[in-house]
């Protein structure tokens, strides 16, 4: 048990590290989804590919187009050859 709180310490704080390569200025969030003790993706919010990166217009409103970080990660296993089955 101790040795799995410490794998989820680790995690979160891979989780933090990854949530800084978000362009959001109101609040930034990283996702990692983790399968038999294995990092098999990762996510943060942002806008998707060809959408500008502010995810904030300038009211300080978040974009109705920004992407959660858990939707990137899950995006990202969809594009590979990875299973999430279990994850």
């Amino acid at each position: 048990m101790i040795k799995q709180l410490e794998k989820d310490r680790r995690y979160m704080k891979m989780a933090y590290e990854w949530a800084k390569s978000s362009h959001c200025v109101r609040n930034q969030v990283g996702a990692l989804i983790i399968k038999d003790n294995r990092f098999i993706s990762d996510g943060y919010n942002g806008t998707p590919s060809g959408f500008p990166n502010p995810c904030e217009d300038t009211q300080g409103d978040t974009h109705w187009y920004v992407l959660h970080a858990e939707a990137n990660a899950i995006l990202k296993i969809a594009r590979s050859a990875n299973d999430a089955k279990g994850s």
